[in-house]
């Protein structure tokens, strides 16, 4: 009987493929929207692609390197008012490789990101006939950092291998499903504004119950990830549609938990900067949130980055 289950998944999966024409054919119907010009790509990524060095006040240097990807699910779709309603499958992921810094140079998994993600583009205009950037993100994630330690046990079980505790507590199994909500608002001038919302579920359908900080960890600064995480607010300068600075821009950004709001907070500038060819960005962070293992503790962080924004 067990071995027809994942025969009976992979037929389920395939009829939902085939499905998928059909329900793109609804979904234009409902919305009013007509098939957008060929030749745009259904992939791309979600968070720039980045690579480079990060070091973090609690922790060793080490290689950082960032993937992401979004695959739209439904045909892209324009509607007769300029706006459009899009579906996609995103995926982000971020691992550390501790070249020269860790014995052995370990490659530590840091974040797993999957989300299953609703956009909807208004057709907004500033009255003379011009669109305004603005989209409206509405999805449900799930975020890990993938490790395997769940116990006090298993925790005193990595100690032996990595007796170090900074390097074990990378160790540490967290997860979470999230409600994720995030407004691109448009232009103002030659800003361009973001806000952003996450809502923590206590048991989600991918993570089941959540795995955060564990009492058994005994760290003073121990608190749950809504403390410090939930709400961003983030400005870009100059707006994509600017060439103000030319080879120059910046951004700041502002992340504070909805629990308290305000009592645990995270600043990030960043400067990018076009070196011929080369997209680079050297930033500096302080606050939370440098990984998920000890999204907790208070850190600075520092890096340089080459960063790209499409494939």
């Amino acid at each position: 009987m067990r071995g027809r289950v994942p025969i009976a998944l992979a037929l389920l999966i395939s009829i939902s493929l085939l499905a998928l024409p059909s329900a793109a054919l609804a979904f234009d119907q409902i919305f009013g929207c007509k098939p957008a010009l060929t030749g745009k790509s259904g992939i791309q990524p979600y968070e720039p692609l980045t690579g480079g060095v990060t070091h973090d006040s609690d922790d060793a240097r080490y290689l950082d390197v960032n993937l992401s990807v979004q695959i739209r699910l439904l045909p892209f779709c324009d509607s007769t008012a300029g706006g459009h309603n899009r579906l996609y499958l995103t995926m982000a992921t971020r691992f550390g490789f501790y070249w020269d810094t860790r014995p052995g140079s370990p490659v530590i998994g840091k974040r797993y990101n999957p989300q299953l993600l609703w956009r909807f583009t208004p057709g907004v205009s500033d009255g003379t006939g011009t669109n305004l950037k603005s989209t409206i993100d509405l999805g449900y994630a799930h975020e890990s950092n993938g490790q395997l330690i769940h116990t006090p046990q298993q925790y005193q079980s990595q100690l032996l291998l990595t007796p170090i505790n900074e390097e074990a507590n990378q160790y540490i199994h967290r997860g979470w499903d999230y409600i994720h909500l995030q407004w691109q608002l448009p232009d103002i001038g030659p800003v361009s504004p973001k806000v952003e919302g996450k809502y923590f579920l206590p048991h989600g359908l991918l993570q089941g119950q959540e795995d955060e900080y564990h009492s058994w960890e005994d760290n003073p600064q121990g608190k749950q990830r809504k403390t410090v995480d939930g709400l961003d607010m983030a400005v870009e300068y100059p707006a994509k549609a600017e060439k103000i600075l030319g080879i120059f821009d910046l951004a700041a950004k502002y992340q504070t938990g909805y629990d308290v709001p305000l009592r645990y907070s995270t600043a990030r500038l960043e400067l990018g900067i076009q070196a011929g060819s080369l997209p680079l960005a050297v930033w500096m962070q302080h606050g939370y949130m440098s990984d998920l293992a000890m999204y907790y503790l208070k850190v600075t962080s520092y890096g340089i980055e080459v960063r790209f924004q499409t494939f």
